[in-house]
């Protein structure tokens, strides 16, 4: 993170404080709960920011290779293959 940047809480709580008054006014209590929801996604967001969603496979790049080769030939062979004839 740079150092502009700020962390989600800190965000959230510059936006509460200008825009209801907080912490002399709050929110109503689902909306309090829907606005730290988000805060809490984007605070794991940014922490997984970086790491692939496939990093297991990406070190194991020999597994990998064989995934995406299991891959192609099941997607050639369900093209030639003729399902309209059911025993």
């Amino acid at each position: 993170m740079t150092a502009s940047a700020q962390a989600p809480f800190q965000q959230t709580l510059r936006w509460l404080a200008a825009h209801t008054g907080f912490p002399a006014r709050r929110l109503p209590e689902k909306a309090e709960l829907l606005v730290l929801l988000a805060t809490a996604a984007a605070t794991e967001e940014n922490q997984a920011a970086g790491t692939p969603a496939n990093a297991a496979l990406i070190k194991n790049r020999n597994f990998a290779a064989q995934m995406r080769n299991y891959t192609a030939m099941r997607r050639r062979a369900h093209i030639n293959s003729d399902n309209s004839a059911k025993t």
